[in-house]
């Protein structure tokens, strides 16, 4: 909101428990117009926005306003751990199968030591040589910036004092003027029930210092990519072949890099690397339970092999945003800014005296098998009848299958991909009025079924998803844009229609992905030949491709790095 009106209060910003943080987060909000967050005023808390680098306590989210948001979703950030994300991969590879291989093989020191003993050992006793050459990496499960990571090729010389893994080294991966790099990519989850994902179109590789070699495992600036490592390195400042001076390009270098070797490949590995995200992303949303005004900042870190396959290194809970370099700031600045204007959060002022947001209905009933509400009695007679609500029930990320009398429907028009719910209209999800005595029995047998759609436990709980929704700023997310700047939506890929619930079925969803890296293939496969086309044009003619490939129409957006 450009203009300010009279009795208008500023929109406050608030950093950690100290009020430092990234220079750069203060200036965006600067330019916006915002103020930091100063201390208290009497008995509330006067800001709108609090940026945190780490997880914030559980009785934060329990006090959040209608105009006030947190920068991090609770549980949010178990992604995040290197020996919590290889379980959950783990699990969701086994249930799923090779959709999921895009991390090397690991394990979990020390509880997993003497199956790296076995598997060292196998690997001599069945390949020779080759076996006993095998690189191995190891990475502390609690630090960040390269720090305690190193390489080995021999259990021998592994020495381990904390919690760490271990994973299987990718030994070939692919090289730009002899130099190895990964990709920093952005993602911004404003909603994990039902999951809703953005990754930004533009992010940096970062380089190693020193050129790739096996024949030195023991030079960090060779084999890892860390810019707050490489930056310590003597020929950080060198104008190095074809890389220049520095360790950062931006996603667009790496693109125009790229497209001239691999053609039709370049396109596909995107498509591939959304993919990958949005398949982690689903790894933990069934455990991550519903929160309104909230959401979660990842730098998703992805290296590509020498066939330019994907593979996920980890995922950061507090990106990196200093500006060390021109790329930082022709990437993390606009970033920034489009990052504040998706979670609708206004410019200069807040209005809060013309825009409040709708009131944070809390579902304070108990509700029995009927969908209807029943007072507890909990205390004696001074304290009269008390509400209690009624614990749900788990969600896993196995999703159990529907009964076989569960009424389905087929929409298979504009779009809609898989088997709708019918829903019955007397459940409607913004609903907070008890039904009649003479509907109980419709909405009962229809309750039955309640449980088994996309994890709904209850009524409550749909409720309550629904309701995390729908933000105090007035954003709701079940009808999420396709795209504000250079954030693209990757999930879902297309948004239910009014009258259904937003999909939550962790196995329906895997499909889904499946089926567009299937369109995606195909789209490559088809267009390999045409070596001609090689700028944006030709991103326009596989777009096109492959939405005729998906049924999906132009809403549909498709995620690549700008040429």
């Amino acid at each position: 909101m450009e203009g300010t009106s009279e009795g208008d209060e500023p929109f406050i910003y608030r950093l950690n428990d100290n009020g430092t943080g990234p220079n750069l987060v203060v200036k965006v909000c600067a330019e916006r117009g915002w103020r930091m967050y100063q201390g208290y005023n009497g008995s509330e808390e006067k800001w709108n926005i609090w940026w945190r680098s780490s997880a914030f306590p559980a009785a934060c989210y329990k006090t959040l306003g209608d105009w006030q948001f947190m920068n991090h979703i609770p549980k949010g950030g178990s992604i995040c751990r290197k020996d919590n994300l290889s379980r959950l991969l783990r699990c969701m590879r086994r249930i799923y199968g090779t959709i999921y291989d895009f991390t090397p093989p690991c394990y979990h020191l020390p509880l997993e030591y003497a199956k790296l003993v076995s598997e060292c050992s196998r690997l001599r006793r069945d390949e020779g040589v080759a076996g006993s050459s095998v690189v191995w990496i190891f990475k502390p499960v609690a630090q960040s910036q390269g720090r305690g990571i190193f390489l080995f090729r021999s259990v021998c010389e592994m020495s381990c004092g904390t919690a760490a893994v271990v994973q299987r080294y990718i030994e070939r991966p692919l090289l730009i003027a002899g130099y190895k790099f990964d990709l920093r990519l952005y993602v911004c989850v404003p909603s994990y029930r039902p999951l809703t994902a953005y990754l930004y179109a533009e992010g940096l590789a970062r380089f190693g210092t020193d050129k790739y070699t096996l024949s030195d495992i023991h030079n960090p600036y060779r084999h890892l990519t860390n810019s707050s490592l490489n930056k310590t390195g003597p020929r950080f400042a060198e104008c190095k072949d074809r890389i220049g001076n520095g360790c950062k390009w931006t996603l667009k270098q790496v693109r125009r890099a790229l497209i001239g070797r691999w053609g039709a490949a370049e396109w596909l590995v995107w498509q591939r690397i959304r993919a990958l995200v949005t398949l982690t992303l689903l790894a933990q949303a069934a455990g991550t339970p519903p929160a309104r005004n909230c959401f979660e900042f990842y730098g998703f870190d992805v290296l590509l092999d020498d066939s330019l396959k994907p593979w996920l290194l980890e995922v950061n809970l507090s990106p990196a945003l200093g500006t060390n370099c021109e790329a930082d700031i022709i990437v993390k600045q606009p970033m920034l800014h489009e990052l504040f204007d998706l979670l609708g959060l206004p410019m200069k002022h807040t209005g809060l005296s013309q825009l409040q947001g709708p009131p944070n209905t809390q579902v304070t009933s108990s509700e029995d098998e009927s969908g209807t509400s029943k007072p507890v009695r909990t205390g004696g007679a001074r304290r009269g009848l008390r509400w209690r609500r009624r614990r749900t029930l788990p969600v896993h990320c196995v999703n159990l299958q529907a009964p076989t009398n569960e009424k389905l429907t087929d929409t298979p028009g504009d779009g809609t991909v898989g088997r709708q719910f019918k829903i019955s209209s007397d459940i409607s999800t913004d609903s907070t009025d008890l039904q009649s005595t003479s509907s109980m029995a419709t909405q009962s047998a229809d309750n039955a079924d309640e449980t088994w759609r996309g994890g709904y436990a209850t009524v409550a709980t749909r409720r309550k998803i629904m309701n995390a929704c729908s933000w105090g700023n007035g954003v709701r997310w079940d009808r999420a844009v396709g795209r504000v700047g250079q954030w693209v939506r990757i999930y879902p890929h297309l948004l239910p229609n009014e009258d259904q619930v937003p999909m939550e079925d962790a196995r329906e969803s895997v499909a889904h992905v499946s089926k567009f890296i299937r369109a995606a293939r195909e789209v490559s496969r088809d267009s390999g030949g045409d070596a001609a086309i090689r700028d944006s044009a030709r991103d326009s003619v596989f777009e096109a491709a492959l939405r005729r490939k998906l049924q999906y129409g132009a809403h549909f957006e498709v995620w690549h790095p700008p040429f």
